[in-house]
């Protein structure tokens, strides 16, 4: 899937500003000088963080509702407060640093109230997706999902004679390899050192960018954040007028395989992506506020 991180969604701050803005604070405000770096490496870092405390409170802590991955990830994303300096001499970007932290605590809390109880639908091919947490009060929505699938599988029956082939196109930098094992890889480029060039096909089960309603409203384009395989997802632009005041949501996801077919000859990269549709599973999401 096409993710970028939630904070991105749901700021919508200009990266130039944010990353200005971004400044060291003093020793006493920041406790710590590891939160000194520029606000791109902060996301990256954070999300990092945020996934060892997952795997330090265990994988299912979440599907449990002992923690909320929604209330985690709005947390991990928080920054540090403006100094009275950055207020005089910035003030406009002291306020979108002010902004950006009113959002997060927004998101936090409606992650501690969200509802906990995990439901789970699983396909016939045995993968599983869990809601493990979802927050809905009419107005805003925030989801958190688990989905419990075969890793990669490279099959490498791809070549000239394959109908897919001519559907190639030349990739330059493709990251074709960055959902694959290391055993996976390694054994890809020993294919390659071997005769020159290798063809195969990458299968991955995912879970398609858009959540719709039953009647086929796209709540979407929903962005998210990925924390050791739970992801939590916020609408970018708010609900759509449709979803607003229900007393439940029937929300439908798309669960994919999606299929790449990968030529690599010397140093070149060469690949198709076809469309995949998905087999839909629906969730009823309550409004918090209706109860």
């Amino acid at each position: 899937m096409n993710r970028e991180l939630i904070s991105k969604a749901l700021c919508q701050i200009d990266e130039s500003f944010i990353a200005e803005a971004y400044r060291p604070v003093t020793e006493a405000a920041s406790g710590s000088s590891e939160r000194i770096v520029p606000m791109k490496k902060k996301r990256i870092i954070t999300f990092a963080l945020a996934a060892a405390l997952l795997l330090a409170l265990g994988v299912t802590a979440y599907a449990t509702g002992l923690v909320s991955a929604i209330a985690d990830v709005a947390r991990s994303l928080s920054s540090p407060s403006p100094d009275e300096e950055m207020r005089e001499e910035r003030p406009e970007a002291a306020a979108y640093l002010d902004q950006w932290n009113s959002r997060m605590d927004e998101l936090a809390e409606m992650g501690e109230n969200a509802d906990k109880t995990a439901q789970s639908a699983t396909l016939e091919d045995g993968t599983t997706i869990t809601l493990t947490e979802n927050y809905y009060d009419g107005e805003r929505l925030a989801l958190s999902y688990a989905l419990s699938a075969e890793e990669p599988r490279i099959d490498y029956d791809f070549g000239p004679d394959h109908e897919a082939f001519a559907h190639l196109a030349e990739s330059e930098g493709l990251m074709w390899y960055q959902s694959l094992s290391n055993e996976q890889y390694l054994e890809i480029m020993a294919k390659l050192k071997l005769s020159g060039k290798v063809g195969f096909v990458i299968r991955t089960v995912d879970v398609g960018d858009h959540v719709t309603l039953t009647d086929g409203t796209d709540i979407g384009p929903f962005i998210g954040g990925e924390l050791d395989g739970y992801t939590v997802l916020v609408p970018q632009n708010g609900l759509p007028d449709p979803a607003k005041g229900r007393d439940k949501l029937d929300l439908t996801f798309h669960v994919k395989t999606y299929e790449a077919y990968i030529w690599l000859e010397g140093d070149q990269v060469y690949s198709y992506f076809p469309v995949i549709a998905g087999v839909p599973v629906t969730f009823e999401i309550r409004n918090s506020a209706a109860d």
